[in-house]
């Protein structure tokens, strides 16, 4: 009977973390497609161009004009720096999510458990 709780609890536990994937094959002629259609300069303007963006320009003191003309004098290779340095940059993740998550899956995993009396770790559980 405890390993049934057992294995009961770790289902759940791991069944309120997991997530549907799905994925599909893609050929390559598609991939090259869609990395070539817009070049470096042109992914600059539209990121420039994004509403968060423009306003933390004005917020510095810097005009939308002159941060166009700067993009429209770089050399390919330049954009292109920028613009992969753009891509592999994290988006926005904070360490400090990751570590509140784990706390409450740890959390969770041990209330499950003293509720089906595999522990004692609560004195809230009777």
């Amino acid at each position: 009977m405890k390993i049934s709780k057992l294995i009961l609890s770790f289902v759940i536990s791991v069944s309120l973390f997991t997530q549907v994937l799905s994925a599909q094959i893609i050929s390559t002629g598609a991939v090259i497609e869609q990395s070539s259609s817009v070049s470096s300069k042109e992914k600059l303007s539209q990121i420039i161009s994004r509403e968060d963006v423009a306003k933390r320009f004005q917020e510095l003191g810097v005009d939308s004009k002159v941060i166009e003309a700067r993009i429209a004098s770089m050399t390919d290779e330049e954009a292109s720096k920028i613009a992969h340095q753009i891509d592999t940059l994290p988006a926005g993740a904070d360490a400090g999510m990751s570590i509140v998550g784990a706390i409450v899956f740890i959390f969770i995993v041990l209330l499950v458990t003293d509720l089906l009396g595999l522990t004692k770790v609560f004195n809230f559980t009777k």
